[in-house]
């Protein structure tokens, strides 16, 4: 056999053994895919367009893995909140003591130490206020463990939400890459079928031609309602709620950190909806029915257990 045929030979076995990787590839192996698989078995099942079986999915998983959650870690953060009183009356007592010690021992000659404070120089007022926050964390933490509300209690909720919300987002992306068309949804009359594709056309894996920004100005008009709305109820105060205004300190360096987190939440719905306008049309439904849901979740949480300062 020559040299050319050897050649042809070769490229004839390499362009058929491409052919049968592309037959048999079917589909590629995502993390995901099982959350895809769902939603199209949920889809031939119940018969539902898609449009309107997202939000039910969505609404459906929030109240399974995430409303009892949020319902238990409200009623900690209230007792949490409720403890904070208690324990806002231990630095000036534990100032007094640890002022008192040091005034002894700086008066005493023999040097000894009263209520454990240690040997050396008279304690300075930066001594006193760094010793009075280590002794209030420390009876903070003792006083919450008590009374089952620890700190770290209040990251559970974020450790089962944020996941859901990024492993139904990606499902739903790789759900439209395959440029799902809903079959299910009626088309529009004859009369304005000239000017706009019927509903059945629409390609769901792209935004939505007719009314480009109206999934982004709602998401973004739901999640910046919900910063506001959280934002509000966190620096409600007890006297607040009784009807007595108090004006807060705009210097202090909660109200302080309070500002920074909402115009840094302000600035990620703002992004949100600019990454909104690019995204699917399932996507952006998955995401509107979720803010939707934590509004009302808010609500119903505020009403039975509102925030008190």
């Amino acid at each position: 056999m020559s040299i050319v045929g050897v050649a042809r030979r070769g490229i004839f076995d390499l362009r058929r053994g491409r052919g049968m990787k592309g037959h048999l590839q079917v589909r590629p192996i995502s993390l995901f895919s099982g959350i895809t698989e769902s939603f199209i078995a949920l889809h031939q099942i119940s018969g539902l367009p898609w449009l309107a079986l997202v939000p039910l999915t969505t609404f459906g998983l929030r109240t399974v893995f995430t409303l009892p959650l949020s319902i238990w870690q409200r009623k900690r953060v209230v007792k949490q909140q409720e403890l904070r009183k208690v324990v806002q009356a231990i630095p000036p007592v534990v100032k007094l003591r640890l002022a008192a010690a040091a005034q002894q021992r700086s008066n005493s000659s023999s040097g000894d130490v009263a209520d454990g404070v240690p040997r050396g120089p008279t304690l300075t007022p930066e001594q006193i206020q760094l010793l009075a926050l280590k002794e209030t964390r420390n009876r903070q933490k003792k006083l919450f463990a008590e009374n089952n509300a620890s700190l770290w209690k209040n990251a559970l909720l974020p450790l089962v939400q944020i996941p859901l919300w990024v492993s139904i987002s990606m499902g739903l992306r790789g759900l439209t890459e395959s440029r799902l068309v809903d079959s299910n949804l009626k088309p529009l009359s004859s009369d304005s079928a000239a000017s706009v594709a019927p509903v059945s056309d629409w390609d769901l894996s792209l935004p939505l031609d007719s009314l480009p920004m109206l999934a982004p100005l709602v998401l973004g008009l739901l999640a910046l309602t919900n910063v506001e709305h959280n934002g509000r109820m966190m620096t409600t105060t007890t006297s607040a709620a009784m009807g007595i205004k108090i004006a807060p300190s705009p210097n202090s360096r909660a109200s302080q950190s309070m500002q920074s987190i909402l115009n840094v939440s302000r600035l990620g719905c703002i992004f949100f909806m600019g990454i909104s306008s690019q995204a699917p049309l399932l996507l952006s439904a998955y995401w509107i029915s979720s803010q939707l849901y934590s509004f009302l979740q808010n609500a119903f949480l505020n009403w039975l257990w509102p925030y008190q300062r």
